[in-house]
């Protein structure tokens, strides 16, 4: 039996109408590096009147409820927020796309994987709207219609299933070039919101401050935007992704900022600086709780703020799980320790270690997810086997309590998203097969991928092999994300052939292994590329 509640924004209509003069957003203004503020009123209408827009201009051209419809934005605005949200009220499923996107091919080949109906493109891809084979449209802001008196809770939602698709996202990395669809359910967005958001811990009284963690176009932000929302949080705006530390501390003063969520390498920047600086110190005493995620923290760095009382949590999450895993604001050894939140689906399954690997010291669990719960991930995610698998490998130190021991596979987490190293691999030995003996792709929690290579050439002739290889995968390059590109000299160090360690077996190399070797070697690599 079908029923109107089931659309995630069934959960937001009431809390609009709850608090009507608490403050939802925080829009940065970049002109005056100052901070709008927009009520929950205000976004009420905001988003009913782009509901009306989008379901009259989306059915003139034939589109039909739950049709897809692309929308490739900035995620810098306001505006890309309530269009997101308003496509999806007026009963379509939004598929989204931000800057990280530069190759219109690539957009094009997703639409078309979808069965995309629509393309909505912000003023700054307009050009692309020329070669697109679907009919295009303006992204609108406020100015282009008047906002009335309409809210979401007098719209009727579409009637819809949890089960169904909401909205689709992307990958943060390429697998063989290209990103994958994250289908999302109605569920899965709504459980989000009322048991996995994860800015919780601490005080919770007065006012709750947080910001976004990165594009409002990607699934980070716009799920994190929802569940803040829905327990009367303001989100404020971060200037970028990784703000300087005089950006965090104007935020905390113009904003209240008192939760923040931050990708561990950002959040390292700003523990050094506490070091140095008192009032950094205080200001990040000072959090309710501070949220890292992405890739491990720095040990030193991690062990210093909590010697100094900042008071932080580390939490495990992915693209197509959401949160599954929180440490715990505390002084002791256990709070440090992963545990599953309340109420997810999650379990965690045996890992069979590869006959040839040498580190056998500890058992490893793989989180898998079933197909039936509420917050599993889209049906379209599942294995033959009928789990969802993470891939994602896990120490129990203690019942119940775990510790992240990395991924199976070929996918590298680096700062700003996943690396199908294979594919790396394999492009370079295709390409390049005459000027290589073997290659090696490294960089795991950095911010750019390098290249290891083992050749024969000397020392003088390894500046033109960089060069000639760049040269040679260019056309691979084209199609990858920012953080995927080996796309500068300074990313690849040749060494002579046999140096890179290697399995006993099969004689592969070891990628770990090869981390863990030459770690000074990666640490001055990337420190030469920030330059």
């Amino acid at each position: 039996m079908t029923t109107p509640s089931a659309h995630f924004l069934s959960l937001l209509a009431p809390k609009l109408r709850e608090w009507p003069n608490r403050t939802i957003f925080r829009p940065y203004l970049e002109s005056s590096q100052t901070w709008g503020s927009i009520s929950f009123h205000d976004a009420d209408r905001h988003i009913s009147q782009s509901a009306q827009h989008w379901k009259e201009a989306l059915s003139s051209l034939g589109l039909a409820p739950q049709d897809v419809v692309g929308l490739w934005l900035t995620g810098s605005k306001y505006e890309d927020l309530i269009n997101i949200l308003g496509v999806s009220a007026a009963s379509f499923i939004p598929q989204l796309f931000s800057v990280t996107y530069s190759n219109a091919g690539m957009v094009q080949d997703l639409l078309s994987a979808s069965g995309a109906k629509a393309l909505v493109l912000d003023t700054a891809f307009s050009s692309f709207s020329e070669g697109s084979a679907l009919p295009t449209l303006p992204s609108p802001v406020f100015s282009d219609f008047e906002v009335g008196t309409l809210t979401l809770s007098d719209l009727v939602l579409a009637y819809i299933e949890q089960n169904d698709t909401a909205v689709i996202f992307h990958s943060s990395g390429t697998t063989s070039g290209s990103p994958k669809l994250i289908r999302t359910t109605h569920g899965w967005i709504s459980t989000y919101m009322k048991f996995k958001y994860s800015l919780c811990q601490g005080d919770l009284k007065g006012h709750n401050v947080t910001n976004n963690i990165g594009s409002l176009a990607h699934v980070g932000s716009m799920t994190t935007f929802l569940a803040a929302s829905f327990r009367g949080f303001c989100t404020a705006q971060s200037p970028a992704m990784g703000m300087s530390t005089e950006e965090l501390m104007n935020m905390v003063k113009s904003c209240g900022l008192n939760r923040m969520a931050v990708y561990a390498t950002f959040l390292s920047t700003y523990i050094r600086a506490a070091q140095q600086d008192e009032k950094v110190l205080s200001a990040l005493q000072a959090f309710r709780q501070i949220v890292h995620t992405g890739v491990a923290l720095n040990p030193e760095d991690e062990e210093w703020a909590h010697l100094n009382h900042i008071p932080m949590t580390t939490l495990y999450a992915t693209s197509e799980t959401a949160s599954m895993m929180t440490t715990v604001l505390g002084i002791g050894p256990d709070d440090r320790l992963l545990r599953l939140l309340p109420g997810v689906s999650a379990r965690f399954n045996r890992y069979r270690l590869p006959d040839d690997t040498e580190d056998t010291s500890s058992e490893l669990w793989e989180m898998v997810l079933p197909p039936d719960a509420p917050d599993s991930p889209h049906p379209s995610l599942f294995s033959a086997d009928g789990l969802y698998h993470t891939k994602d490998l896990f120490e129990e130190v203690k019942p119940g309590l775990y510790r992240f021991r990395g991924r199976q596979g070929d996918m590298l987490k680096t700062v700003h998203g996943f690396c199908d190293t294979k594919a790396v691999e394999d492009n370079v030995r295709t390409t390049c097969g005459d000027l290589v003996h073997e290659v090696v792709v490294v960089g795991t929690n950095c911010r750019r991928i390098l290249l290891f290579v083992e050749v024969d050439t000397t020392s003088e002739e390894n500046g033109h092999l960089a060069t000639e290889i760049i040269r040679r995968i260019r056309p691979f390059n084209e199609r990858l994300f920012h953080h995927e590109r080996i796309a500068d000299p300074r990313q690849i160090r040749t060494f002579p052939p046999g140096t890179l360690p290697r399995t006993k077996e099969k004689g592969n190399i070891r990628r770990n292994a090869t981390e863990l070797l030459f770690a000074q070697e990666i640490a001055d690599m990337n420190k030469l590329l920030d330059g």
